[in-house]
């Protein structure tokens, strides 16, 4: 096989990587493991830059992938690929007086939330991960673009090889999430956990406390645990602490009637897009801001790689 360019990894980052590069009429292949616990399933896909504490250019970073996404999925659904999405806002409750003057929340709240003392609106919103991955996998089936699932073995500079074959190419990429430590790349991986319920979600992204809460099909996202680690699956601690915090904190989500668990590995480590040996670049560590990183990490891979027109 031969491309341009060989994407190693089809999450968020990878497949959009991987579209962006498409659409500069570069011939790509995707491979990726279809390893269980990766992010992008499990993913809220929160679009959140101030509520998630960035700043300098992980904060414009972040602004320009919230501006990204709604040209994307209209894009997306213009090709016949829709996307859940919403672009309202993302909202942080403050829980004492204390965070009411860190956060400035002087506005009502828009969503009850047991001990919320004010909140305040955000630029923001979220979008599906999932579904979203679907539709640029779909749209780039559309451009030509082949997709092997398979597990890379390795890498070096124009090769890539898996059990049954390889693919020779001009430039590689990395965008294997949690899984960067198998090659060299300084990346470990951050369990997180999320429940699924049936119920009224809030207006928008809902951040209380030690969580949060958006909407996801119909129902409302849970989110989320932190722990570091292999260990896979959702576990009795993960499963408690989600159903208490939904259950204590929130009023109309007492007795919701439950819907699934997800869970998968954010991978936690210095954020790094950039070459890491002759003709091969990564993307990794992006820990919870995969989602909302992802077009300016797609953006600077292009620059790197000299197809940004």
């Amino acid at each position: 096989m031969r491309a341009e360019v060989a994407v190693v990894g089809a999450g968020i980052i990878g497949a959009l990587a991987a579209y962006e590069l498409a659409r500069r009429g570069l011939s790509v292949l995707l491979l990726d493991a279809g390893k269980e616990g990766a992010a992008t399933p499990a993913s809220a896909g929160m679009l959140a830059p101030y509520p998630e504490g960035l700043s300098g250019e992980l904060l414009e970073a972040g602004l320009f992938g919230l501006d990204y996404y709604q040209e994307l999925l209209a894009e997306l659904k213009e090709k016949g690929f829709p996307v859940e999405a919403g672009f309202a806002g993302t909202h942080v409750v403050a829980l004492s007086e204390e965070e009411k003057g860190i956060w400035a929340a002087q506005e009502p709240l828009p969503y009850p939330v047991r001990g919320g003392q004010g909140a305040r609106r955000f630029p923001g919103g979220y979008v599906n991960p999932r579904a979203l991955r679907e539709a640029l996998l779909a749209a780039l089936r559309g451009m030509g673009v082949g997709l092997v699932q398979a597990e890379a073995e390795g890498v070096e500079e124009g090769r890539v090889f898996w059990r049954e074959g390889e693919v020779r190419a001009r430039f590689v990429l990395l965008a294997v999430g949690a899984w960067g430590g198998r090659f060299g790349l300084r990346v470990r991986p951050l369990k997180g956990e999320a429940l699924l319920l049936r119920g009224e979600a809030p207006p928008g992204p809902l951040f209380a406390g030690d969580g949060y809460l958006l909407s996801r099909e119909g129902g409302v996202y849970v989110g989320a645990t932190s722990r570091e680690g292999w260990a896979e699956g959702v576990d009795l601690f993960g499963l408690r602490w989600l159903a208490d915090y939904a259950h204590e904190r929130f009023p109309l989500l007492e007795g919701a009637p439950f819907r699934g668990v997800l869970w998968g590995y954010r991978p936690l480590g210095e954020l790094f897009v950039g070459e890491v040996a002759r003709g091969v670049y990564a993307a990794v560590g992006h820990g919870r801001n995969g989602v909302l990183l992802a077009p300016w990490t797609a953006k600077r891979l292009l620059g790197l790689l000299g197809v940004e027109g």
